[in-house]
């Protein structure tokens, strides 16, 4: 891989790992619905303040628009509102575990709703990504009473 792809790599580890710590530190002070939405606003206004500065293209059409907001809704809001009332009651890192088995949803509906192909290297990414981020989080689990999970 070269430098770059690297660079993007580690980045994107640094900003998606340290989004849990900011999830638990803001649990308990609002509604993790207001949370949810907080997060978004601040995406979308970074998001459209990009393509403005690189000139991109924002017209899409009124069916783009609809796929566009019920991805929205399903995929980032409903989904993430549900990860912060996880948060409220289980450890970060067992609900980071269980959310990172998105990527499994994700490939069965790209093959049910997309018709992409369902590729071995695809599951066996999936599955050393989760046993991976179990590996990492596994004493959150086995120390609150909840042993029977890991088989470790």
């Amino acid at each position: 891989m070269s430098m770059k792809n690297n660079l993007l790599y580690v980045v994107t580890v640094i900003i998606w790992g340290s989004t849990w710590i900011g999830i638990k530190f803001q649990l308990g002070v609002v509604d993790p619905m207001v949370s949810v939405v907080y997060r978004f606003a601040l995406s979308a206004a970074l998001l459209l303040l990009f393509c403005r500065i690189s000139g991109r293209n924002l017209r899409f059409s009124v069916k783009e628009h609809t796929f566009m907001a019920l991805l929205g809704l399903l995929l980032f809001s409903v989904n993430y509102w549900l990860v912060y009332v996880a948060e409220v009651y289980l450890t970060s890192g067992l609900v980071a575990v269980l959310f990172s088995s998105i990527v499994f949803m994700n490939i069965a509906n790209g093959a049910l709703f997309l018709g992409t192909p369902v590729e071995k290297k695809m599951v066996a990414g999936a599955v050393v990504g989760i046993f991976g981020i179990a590996l990492i989080f596994m004493h959150d689990g086995t120390g609150g009473g909840l042993d029977h999970f890991f088989f470790f």
